[in-house]
C-alpha cells in the first residue's frame, strides 16, 4: 500500500511545521490597478467579459475568480485619499498571499495630467526638514499633519481625518484637498531650490505599481503581474510643472516593468483608442479591444494552468480519500494555528486547567491505565478553544516519543457538521496515520452509524496495540455537533468511556453535562474527578476580544461608519452562512452589477470593491477568514459576535428568511434563472410528455437528453441549507433533496454518508412523502454506496421507479437518474423494471406532545393547512401548535376557560376555530397566532364547529341542541336553528361551501342550504349519532353509533349500504382517507383499523404503542397522523405503501387449485404474489421464460421489458423451462407430470408430452431443436421428439440436474451425491458401456458442458474442481484453489481454456484448463458466491452472492466492472449472450427484475446450431415397428463419402481428397445458405415447419426452389437412403443414427472443422 505524500502525512499526524506549503484557497484574486478618469473602456471590459470567461473555463476545476478595480461604482473623489491608498496596499499584499494565481494589473501611461499625488504617509525627518523651510502659511498646513515619532521619521495623522465618514465625504474632501495643494506647493519649491523630492509626488497607481514589483521578487508569485502600457501623450507647453514631472516618472516606471516582466506580460495599447475609452464608443470598441482582451485571458487562463498542473491529483479510490481528509484536517489546523496566534493564554484558570489536564495525561501514560475523557465545559467567551488550542501545542512537550494529534471544530466545517461525518473522517484520519494495512475502508465499510461507532471504537483497540504511537484528539465545542435522528441512542453515545493508555480525548462544550446528548452512564463517568473541567467566564477586559462589550461596541462603530442599514446587511449575510461567505460572495450580494457607470453608495445600502475592501479592514477584530472546501470565507472569530450579530440583524423572523433567500439565490441563480425560461408548472409539464407511460417507461437508453447546471462543491455543503431556512419547501426540493444531479454531487464530491445527513437534516424539519422516500432510498442503499458511488442512479431507479407518479418531482428524479445512465460511458448496471417496495416506513415518525401529567394527554388533533405543522388539544388546558418533525412546541393558544371539545382548522386562509365546555367559540388567526372573533352565543358546551371561508360564517352546534350560525368576522349572530331534539354531536360544510350537514343525538342527519338555511334533507338512523363524516366526493356518509357501530350509506338518498364491523373493540375516532375509498377506524385496543368503503373488507390493521384519541389524514393522503397519550405517531398512508403487507387470504388458496380458476382475476391482484420457480433467456437474448408456481408461464421481452404472453396449460406448479435453439418454441414442466411444447408464433400449446409418472424436475431441448430430454423425480429420463412426442430413449438415473453438449453425443446427469453420470447417447438406452460415473471425495454441487464438447467440469465440496473427458470419463486436469465449498462453475463458448468458479469463501477464480493455473482471484463479494455465468466470448462473468448483490467482472484482467445490488436474496439469474441483460430470480418473489448491462464490453456470440434438409413426407409417419431393425442391417453397406473420407481417407490419393473436399465444401455451401433462409423466417418470427403461416410470397419462392436445388445436390453426394445421418431435422428413425459406431463426428464438428 503506498503511503502518502510526506506533507500530507506530516499534517495528517498533526504537524504544523510545514503549514505554509499547504494548499491555499481556491480562488485567483487580481488586483486591477489604473486611474480613475483613463481606461475606462479596458477595465469595464475585464470585470465583465474577461472575468466570466475564465470563471465558466474554471467552474468545474472549483476555482473563483475575481478581478478587484477599486474604481468601479465609485465617483472618483477618493482618488488621491491616502487613507484608502493603504488599504487597496494591504489588498494588493493580500491578493499576492492568497491567489492561486496572478495578483496584479496594472494599467498606465495616456494622459501625465491624470496622475495626481497622494499625501505620502511616512517621510525621513532629514528630506522632511529639507522639504519644509518657508515659514508660508502653506507650510505650516504640511507641519500640521505630520508628526515625527520615535524612529525619525514624520508620518501622517491617522486615517479617521481623512476617511473615517463614510456616507458623508464632501468635508474630509474639501480638507484633503486644501491640504495636497499646499503639499504640492511645498514640493514644487522644495524641487526648485534642487532638492530631490519629486517622488514624493507620486500617485496611487505609481505606489501600487511599485508594491506589485517589490512582491514579484519576494512574493508567492514570480509570474503574477501583467502591465498594460499605452504610450505617454508629449508634454506640451501649457502642462503643469507637476504633469512634467509625472511624466518622467511613468518613463522611469515603464523601463522598470520592461526590464523585470517577460515579453508576454506587457502589453502594448494603441494610442488612438485613447479618447475613445473615454467616451462610450461601443461595439467598435469591442473590437478594438478584442487583442487586448484576447491577452489577457491567455495570460491569466496560462498562470492558472501552471498552478493547477502542480497541485496533486485528486485521483480515485485511495488517493482521493487521503486528499479528502487531509483538506478536512488543515481546515481545522489552521483555525487552531490562528488561534493560538490571536489569544495567548493569560488568565489564570486556563494556566491551571491546562497544567492540571497534561499532568494527569501523563501520569495516566505513565501507569498504563485505562482512562475516561477529558471534557472542558465552560460559556461563550471563557477561553475553552484557547485551552484547546493551547493544549495541542502543548501535548508534544511532555513525551519524548512522536505524538499524533486530531484536531476537530465542530461545525466549522460540513464535514464536522454532522456525527456521522465528524466520525467517519476521522476514523479514515486515523487508518491512514497508523497506517492501517487493510486500507483506509475496510471492505465491507458502510457509512451507517453504528457501523462507523463500531469502527471508530476498533480503531482504538488498534491503536492500544501499537506500542510506539500516542494518539490525540481534540474535539471543541461538542455540543454543536447535529446528532440528527439517525441516532437512535443519544447524539454522543460513540464518546468512549475508557480509553486506553495510548488515546486521550478532549472535548470542549459550552452547554452543561445535563444538557449534552449523553447516556446516563457517561454522565456519571464524567462526573468523576479529573476528566471534567469547568472554566467561569473570564472577566472583561481591553484584551479580550471576545467579551460582549467590547463587539457591541464594534457594531455600534461599525454602524456609524456604514451606516446602520449597509452595515446590518453585510453583517445579517455573514451570520446567515453556515461555514461563511467568500468576498466574491458578498460581492454578489452586496454590489449590483447592472449599471457599469452607477455609483454604488451605502446609503442604498450597497457596498463595491472599495467600501467592502475597507469593511474588512476595519472588522478584523470580529471577523476571522479560514479556508473551507478551498475556499477563502468570512465568519465571526467569536462564538459571542455571532450570537449578538443574531440578536442584533436578523432578530426578526421575516428578516432571517430573507437573508437565507437571497443566500440561496446567490447559490443557485443560474439554476433559477434556467428555471424561468423554462417555466416548470403543471402546464408545462403536461405538454412536455404526450404519452402518460412515455415518462417512466422509456428505458433509460430512450430517455430524453438533458442538460443540467453543475453542482459544485459548494452547493452541496451549504446552499440547500439556506432554501430550507427560507422555507422555501418547493425549491429545496426541487433543486436539492429530490434532484438527482444534487444527490449524485453530494456522493461524488462528498460521502454518501454526507448526503445522509443533509437529507436527515431536511427531515428534522418538513414531513414530506418525496424527501421520504429519497431518504428511504438512499439509507437503504447507504450500505452500497459507500463502496460503489456510481450505483446511485441504478439504486436511485430501483427504489423509486414503482413508487413515483406518473408527475411530479421525483418522477422527474428517476427519469434524470435514467438519462444520467444513459449517458456514462463504462459499463453499468440499470435496472429496467421494480421489485422492490417503496422505501417508506409504515410508521415514519413518533412525536412526543404534551407532558405525562394528568390531563395533558392529547384530545384532539388538527393538521394546519402547510402540513408542517399540528393543533393539539389536551383533554384539559389549552390547545397547542406543534412543528412535526422538529418535535417543538411553537405556540399555545389562551383563551378559553374550559376544556377545549372541538377545532376546526379552514384550509383557505388558515383560521384555527376552537369550541370549548365554558361556551365559548374563538376564531385564531393561524398567521399572526392572535384571536381573531369570539363567539359567545351558545348556552351549553360546544360540540362542533365548522367555517365557510368564502361566506365568513362559522357553523357551531352544542349540547343546547342548537345549531348557531355567526359571523366570522365579529362574531354577530346571523341565524339559529333549532331543528333537532338532541345535542348536535357533530357538523360539516360541503360543495364549497353551499351545503352543510348536522347530527345530532336524536338520531337524525340534517342537511341545509346555506343560501336560506332552508332543510334540504333528512337521513334517520334512530340511534344516537356520536359522529359522522362524508367523503370527499359527497358519495357516502359514515356514521358511528353506539360504542362500536360504524354504518356506511350513501349520501345523497341515505340508502344504507354496509356496517363495517372487523373490529371489536369500542371506537375512540375515525377518519376517512381524501381518495374517498378508505377509512381508518382508531379503537380502544390501541389499533387502527383500515377498511375499504365499497367493499367493506377490512385492508390492515395497524398497531399503535400508545392511546387513540383522534386521527388526522395529511392532504393526497400521504400521511395519517394518530394522537393519543402524549404522542402522535404518522404512518405512511400512501395506497401504494399498502399493498406491501398484503398477502393472498385462504379463500384465494381454496380457488387457486380447481384448474378452472379465472387465471386474469389472479393475475390482476396477486401477479407479484406467485413466487417464481424457474427462469430461462432464449439464445438471441431477446426473450426470457419464467414459470411460477401456480401452472402460469410468462414470456418477456427482454429488450422492452414488457411482458408479452402469459402461457396457461398446467395444472401443478411449473417446475422447469427451456427455449428452442431457434427460439420459436417454449417447452414448460409441470408438477402435473406433463411437459408442454407452446409456439410462440400464436401462444398455443403444439403438445402436452405425458410420459413421466412423477413431477418433472428438468427438461432441456438439444441443439437440433428436434429433440428434449426430461427427467422426473422418480429418476427417469426421458428424451423424446418435441414435433411428434415419441420417446427415442428412456433410462432411470440421477435426474435433479442434466445437460447435453452441443453435438449431442453426450449427456451428463447428476442428482448432487458425489458422483455426475456420463450417458453416451450414441450408444442407445442401458448398456452399461454407455454410462460412466466420476466422482469426489464429497457432494458435487455444480458442473459445466465446455462448448467444444470434450470435458465436463464439475465442482464439488471438497473445494475442488475437476476437468473430465466426456469421451472415457478420464480425469485431464484438478483445480484447486478455495478454500471453502465451490458452488457454482460457468464456461464460455468461444474460449476455450477458460473456467470461472465460485464459492462459499466469498471469492471467484478464472482457472486455465489446459495448465490448472489460477489466472486471477476475484474478490468483492460479502457473501457466499452462489451462481457465475459468463458471456459467450468469454470477457465477461457475472456472478451473485448472499450479499444481495450482482457484480460484474472481467475476466481478462480480474477486475470488478461493476455492481449493482438488489436488497432481495437471489437464488440465481441467466444473462443473455453478451450480457445485455441480466434476469434475475428472487427468493420467494413474484417480480422479475430485468437489469441491463449498459455498454457491456462483451460481443454477442451465436451457438452454432444445427440446421438440416427439408422434411420428407415419409419422414413424418409414425415409426413402424419393424424399420428400425432392416435399416440396421442394411447400414453395414452404404458408407457415404464422408464417413469413407474419415475413416479410409489416409488410404486414397491425394488427388481423391481434394475431390471429396471440393464436393464437401459445395455440401457446406448449401446448408449454410439454408441458415440464412432459416434467419429470414425466424426474423419474420414464423414457424418453418408449419406451412400455414408463411411469409410473403418471395420468400416462398426462395424457399422452394432451395429446397430442390438442395435435393438434387444431395443425392448427388451420398446414397438418398442414408440421408437421416447428415441430419438432424425431424428424422423417421433416430435411432439407427445412435447405434451407428463408425461416425464419430457430427455436423457440428463438422462445420467447425471447415472454417478451421
Amino acid at each position: 500500500m503506498s503511503s502518502p505524500e510526506p506533507l500530507v502525512l506530516q499534517a495528517l499526524q498533526g504537524n504544523t511545521q510545514l503549514s505554509d506549503k499547504w494548499p491555499g484557497p481556491r480562488a485567483v484574486k487580481i488586483f486591477v490597478a489604473s486611474v480613475y478618469n483613463d481606461f475606462r473602456e479596458e477595465r469595464r471590459q475585464i470585470l465583465e467579459i474577461v472575468g466570466p470567461e475564465l470563471q465558466s473555463t474554471y467552474d468545474d476545476r472549483y476555482i473563483e475568480i475575481d478581478f478587484v478595480d477599486m474604481h468601479y461604482g465609485t465617483d472618483g473623489g477618493d482618488e488621491t485619499n491616502p487613507a484608502l491608498l493603504r488599504y487597496y496596499l494591504d489588498e494588493i499584499r493580500s491578493c499576492n498571499h492568497s491567489s492561486k494565481a496572478g495578483y496584479f494589473v496594472c494599467l498606465f501611461g495616456g494622459d501625465a495630467s491624470l496622475y495626481h499625488p497622494v499625501l505620502p504617509y511616512k517621510i525621513p525627518s532629514d528630506i522632511f526638514e529639507q522639504m519644509v523651510i518657508s515659514e508660508t502659511a502653506q507650510a505650516d498646513l504640511v507641519r500640521a499633519c505630520y508628526r515625527l515619532s520615535s524612529d525619525g521619521i514624520y508620518h501622517l495623522e491617522d486615517d479617521d481625518k481623512w476617511f473615517s465618514d463614510l456616507l458623508e465625504r464632501d468635508e474630509q474632501r474639501s480638507r484633503l484637498a486644501e491640504v495636497q495643494k499646499a503639499f504640492n506647493a511645498v514640493i514644487l519649491e522644495a524641487i526648485s531650490r534642487g532638492v530631490d523630492v519629486s517622488n514624493l509626488l507620486r500617485s496611487p497607481v505609481e505606489a501600487q505599481c511599485e508594491l506589485a514589483l517589490e512582491l514579484l521578487s519576494n512574493g508567492n508569485h514570480p509570474k503574477g503581474l501583467i502591465a498594460v502600457f499605452r504610450d505617454l501623450a508629449e508634454v506640451e507647453e501649457d502642462d503643469s510643472k507637476i504633469t512634467v514631472l509625472a511624466h518622467t516618472r511613468l518613463l522611469e516606471l515603464k523601463k522598470k516593468m520592461e526590464e523585470t516582466l517577460p515579453d508576454t506580460h506587457f502589453i502594448r495599447l494603441e494610442p488612438s483608442s485613447a479618447d475613445s475609452s473615454r467616451t462610450d464608443g461601443g461595439s467598435e470598441n469591442e473590437e478594438k479591444l478584442a487583442p487586448f482582451r484576447e491577452k489577457i485571458l491567455g495570460l491569466v487562463s496560462s498562470l492558472v494552468d501552471d498552478s493547477l498542473s502542480t497541485e496533486p491529483d485528486q485521483g480515485k479510490g485511495r488517493k482521493k480519500t487521503v486528499q479528502e481528509v487531509f483538506l478536512e484536517h488543515i481546515t481545522h489546523l489552521r483555525i487552531c494555528i490562528e488561534h493560538d496566534r490571536a489569544y495567548k493564554v493569560n488568565a489564570k484558570q486556563i494556566e491551571e486547567a491546562s497544567k492540571n489536564i497534561l499532568s494527569t495525561v501523563k501520569e495516566n501514560y505513565e501507569n498504563r491505565t485505562r482512562h475516561p475523557p477529558v471534557l472542558i465545559y465552560g460559556p461563550d467567551a471563557s477561553g475553552k478553544t484557547t485551552l484547546l488550542t493551547h493544549l495541542y501545542t502543548k501535548c508534544e512537550e511532555i513525551f519524548s516519543k512522536p505524538v499524533l494529534r486530531i484536531i476537530r471544530f465542530s461545525a466549522s466545517t460540513p464535514r464536522s457538521a454532522y456525527n456521522l461525518e465528524l466520525l467517519r473522517v476521522m476514523c479514515q484520519q486515523i487508518s491512514i496515520i497508523l497506517n492501517i494495512p487493510e486500507g483506509y475502508l475496510p471492505k465491507d465499510a458502510s457509512f451507517d452509524p453504528l457501523y462507523i461507532n463500531n469502527w471508530f471504537q476498533s480503531l482504538l483497540r488498534r491503536c492500544e496495540e501499537m506500542e510506539n504511537e500516542i494518539l490525540f484528539i481534540f474535539i471543541d465545542n461538542v455540543h454543536r455537533v447535529n446528532p440528527l435522528e439517525c441516532d437512535i441512542v443519544t447524539g454522543l453515545s460513540w464518546l468512549p468511556m475508557s480509553l486506553p493508555r495510548n488515546v486521550f480525548l478532549v472535548c470542549t462544550s459550552a452547554m452543561s453535562l445535563e444538557q449534552l446528548q449523553l447516556t446516563p452512564a457517561q454522565k456519571e463517568k464524567f462526573k468523576v474527578q479529573n476528566c471534567y473541567y469547568f472554566l467561569d467566564a473570564i472577566e472583561e477586559s481591553p484584551e479580550n476580544k471576545c467579551y460582549g462589550d467590547y463587539i457591541d461596541g464594534a457594531f455600534d462603530n461599525l454602524e456609524v461608519v456604514f451606516g446602520s442599514k449597509a452595515f446590518s446587511k453585510l453583517a445579517s449575510y455573514i451570520t446567515c452562512s453556515e461555514f461563511g461567505l467568500t468576498e466574491l460572495e458578498l460581492l454578489e450580494l452586496l454590489m449590483p452589477t447592472s449599471n457599469s457607470e452607477a455609483v454604488i453608495t451605502l446609503k442604498d445600502a450597497n457596498f463595491n470593491f472599495s467600501t467592502l475592501c475597507v469593511a474588512k479592514y476595519m472588522m478584523k477584530n470580529l471577523i476571522t477568514e479560514t479556508i473551507v472546501s478551498g475556499r477563502s470565507t468570512w465568519r465571526w472569530a467569536a462564538a459571542a459576535a455571532g450570537a449578538r450579530a443574531r440578536r442584533r440583524y436578523v432578530r426578526v423572523q421575516s428578516a432571517l428568511r430573507d437573508a437565507h433567500s437571497d443566500l440561496a439565490a446567490l447559490h443557485f441563480s443560474s439554476f433559477l434563472n434556467d428555471a424561468d425560461d423554462t417555466d416548470t408548472s403543471e402546464a408545462h409539464e403536461l405538454g412536455c410528455v404526450d404519452d402518460d407511460d412515455a415518462l417512466l417507461d422509456s428505458t433509460p437508453f430512450h430517455s430524453a437528453s438533458r442538460t443540467a447546471a453543475a453542482f459544485t462543491q459548494r452547493h452541496v455543503e451549504e446552499s440547500w441549507l439556506h432554501l430550507l431556512l427560507a422555507g422555501d419547501f418547493s425549491k429545496l426540493k426541487d433543486l436539492t433533496v429530490c434532484n438527482f444531479d444534487f444527490l449524485l454531487a453530494a456522493v461524488q464530491t462528498v460521502t454518501i454518508s454526507y448526503l445522509r445527513c443533509i437529507l436527515e437534516h431536511v427531515r428534522c424539519y418538513i414531513l414530506d412523502r418525496d424527501v421520504e422516500l429519497v431518504y428511504g432510498a438512499v439509507k437503504k442503499s447507504s450500505d452500497i454506496l459507500t463502496r460503489d458511488p456510481m450505483q446511485l442512479g441504478a439504486q436511485i431507479i430501483a427504489w423509486l421507479r414503482p413508487a413515483v407518479a406518473r408527475r411530479g418531482v421525483l418522477a422527474t428524479l428517476v427519469t434524470a437518474a435514467m438519462a444520467w445512465c444513459d449517458g456514462y460511458d463504462k459499463p453499468l448496471l440499470v435496472p429496467l423494471n421494480g421489485w422492490l417496495h417503496p422505501p417508506i416506513a409504515s410508521t415514519v415518525r413518533v412525536v412526543s406532545v404534551g407532558g405525562s401529567s394528568p390531563g395533558a394527554g392529547t384530545r384532539l388533533l388538527q393538521l394546519a393547512p402547510s402540513g408542517q405543522h399540528l393543533v393539539l388539544a389536551p383533554s384539559a388546558g389549552d390547545p397547542q401548535l406543534w412543528h412535526i418533525m422538529s418535535n417543538s412546541k411553537v405556540h399555545t393558544f389562551k383563551g378559553h376557560s374550559g376544556s377545549i371539545l372541538c377545532m376546526c382548522v379552514t384550509r383557505e386562509s388558515q383560521y384555527l376555530l376552537t369550541g370549548s365546555e365554558d361556551t365559548s367559540v374563538i376564531v385564531w388567526d393561524l398567521h399572526t397566532l392572535a384571536v381573531k372573533t369570539k363567539i359567545l352565543e351558545h348556552i351549553a358546551p360546544v360540540l362542533c364547529v365548522a367555517a365557510i371561508v368564502n361566506r365568513s360564517l362559522v357553523i357551531s352546534g352544542g349540547d343546547d341542541s342548537a345549531v348557531i350560525i355567526t359571523s366570522l368576522v365579529d362574531g354577530a349572530l346571523v341565524t339559529k336553528l333549532d331543528h333537532h331534539r338532541g345535542s348536535v354531536t357533530s357538523v360539516k360544510v360541503i360543495q364549497d361551501g353551499n351545503i352543510f350537514i348536522t347530527g345530532s343525538q336524536d338520531g337524525t342527519v340534517c342537511t341545509w342550504n346555506v343560501e336560506n338555511f332552508t332543510l334540504l334533507s333528512t337521513v334517520t338512523a334512530g340511534v344516537p349519532i356520536h359522529i359522522f363524516d362524508v367523503t370527499d366526493d359527497n358519495v357516502f356518509l359514515l356514521t358511528l353509533q353506539g360504542d362500536n357501530e360504524l354504518h356506511l350509506r350513501t349520501f345523497i338518498t341515505g340508502t344504507y349500504l354496509h356496517p363495517l364491523k372487523r373490529h371489536k373493540a369500542k371506537v375512540k375516532c375515525f377518519c376517512v382517507a381524501h381518495d374517498s375509498s378508505r377509512v381508518a377506524v382508531g379503537c380502544a385496543d390501541q389499533r387502527i383499523y383500515l377498511y375499504s368503503l365499497h367493499s367493506a373488507q377490512l385492508l390492515r390493521t395497524l398497531a399503535v404503542a400508545h392511546d387513540l384519541a383522534a386521527l388526522a389524514v395529511a392532504d393526497r393522503d400521504h400521511f395519517l397522523l394518530a394522537a393519543g397519550g402524549n404522542r402522535v405517531t404518522i404512518y405512511s398512508f400512501h395506497t401504494e405503501d399498502n399493498l406491501t403487507n398484503f398477502r393472498p387470504t385462504k379463500q384465494m388458496k381454496r380457488r387457486q387449485t380447481k384448474s378452472t380458476t379465472n387465471i386474469t382475476l389472479l393475475q390482476a391482484e396477486q401477479s407479484d404474489l406467485i413466487p417464481i420457480s424457474c427462469l430461462e433467456v432464449s439464445r438471441d437474448g431477446q426473450l426470457g421464460a419464467s414459470g411460477c408456481a401456480r401452472g402460469l408461464v410468462r414470456v418477456w421481452q427482454l429488450s422492452t421489458h414488457r411482458l408479452q404472453a402469459t402461457l396457461n396449460g398446467h395444472i401443478g406448479h411449473i417446475t422447469c423451462v427451456t427455449f428452442s435453439p431457434n427460439n420459436l418454441l417454449v417447452l414448460s414442466g409441470s408438477e402435473d407430470r406433463t411437459v408442454v411444447v407452446w409456439q410462440l408464433a400464436d401462444n398455443s400449446p403444439s403438445l402436452t408430452y405425458k410420459g413421466h409418472s412423477s413431477a418433472i424436475q428438468t427438461l432441456l431441448m438439444m441443439s437440433d431443436g428436434r429433440r428434449a430430454m426430461s427427467s422426473d423425480r422418480a429418476r427417469n429420463v426421458h428424451v423424446w421428439l418435441v414435433d411428434s412426442g415419441i420417446v427415442l430413449h428412456s433410462a432411470t438415473g440421477p435426474s435433479a440436474s442434466i445437460d447435453v453438449t452441443l453435438n449431442m453425443k453426450y449427456a451428463v446427469l447428476s442428482d448432487g451425491d458425489n458422483s455426475v453420470r456420463i450417458w453416451s447417447l450414441a450408444g442407445g438406452d442401458n448398456s452399461e458401456d454407455n454410462r460412466r460415473s466420476v466422482s469426489h471425495a464429497e457432494r458435487i454441487t455444480c458442473f459445466a458442458l465446455t462448448a467444444d464438447s470434450q470435458h465436463v467440469v464439475t465442482g464439488s465440496m471438497d473445494m475442488s474442481l475437476k476437468v473430465w473427458k466426456l469421451d472415457g470419463g478420464k480425469l485431464s486436469q484438478v483445480l484447486v484453489g478455495h478454500s471453502d465449498i465451490v458452488t457454482c462453475v460457468a464456461v464460455s463458448i468461444t474460449n476455450k481454456t477458460q473456467v470461472v468458479s465460485g464459492s462459499w469463501d466469498c471469492n471467484l477464480i478464472v482457472w486455465d484448463i489446459n495448465t490448472g493455473s489460477d489466472l486471477h482471484l476475484l474478490s468483492g463479494h460479502l457473501g457466499k458466491v452462489t451462481c457465475v455465468k459468463v458471456t459467450g466470448d468469454g470477457t465477461i462473468a457475472v456472478s451473485c452472492a448472499e450479499d444481495k448483490t450482482l457484480i460484474i467482472w472481467e475476466t481478462k484482467r480480474g477486475l470488478a466492472l461493476t455492481s449493482f445490488s438488489l436488497h432481495v436474496p437471489l437464488l440465481g439469474f441467466q444473462i443473455t449472450s453478451d450480457c445485455a441483460r441480466v434476469v434475475v430470480h428472487l427468493l420467494d418473489r413474484g417480480c422479475l427484475p430485468i437489469i441491463c448491462l449498459h455498454n457491456t464490453p462483451a460481443t454477442y456470440v451465436k451457438i452454432p446450431t444445427y440446421t438440416a434438409p427439408t422434411k420428407d413426407v415419409d419422414e413424418l409417419r409414425p415409426l413402424a415397428p419393424k424399420r428400425p431393425m432392416r435399416r440396421l442391417l442394411k447400414k453395414e453397406v452404404s458408407l457415404d463419402t464422408y464417413t469413407w473420407q474419415k475413416k479410409y481417407g489416409h488410404l486414397t490419393s491425394a488427388a481423391m481428397m481434394a475431390q471429396v473436399d471440393e464436393r464437401l465444401k459445395r455440401r457446406f455451401s448449401v446448408s449454410a445458405s439454408m441458415e440464412e433462409i432459416s434467419k429470414i423466417q425466424e426474423a419474420k418470427n414464423k414457424d418453418l415447419g408449419s406451412q400455414v403461416s408463411l411469409g410473403p410470397e418471395e420468400a416462398a419462392i426462395a424457399q422452394s426452389q432451395h429446397f430442390d436445388q438442395l435435393e438434387a445436390l444431395w443425392n448427388k453426394i451420398s446414397p438418398p437412403r442414408r440421408r437421416s445421418n447428415k441430419s438432424l431435422s425431424k428424422q423417421s428413425s433416430l435411432i439407427e443414427r445412435f447405434d451407428s459406431s463408425d461416425e464419430e463426428h457430427t455436423p457440428v464438428e463438422e462445420q467447425e472443422h471447415m472454417v478451421e
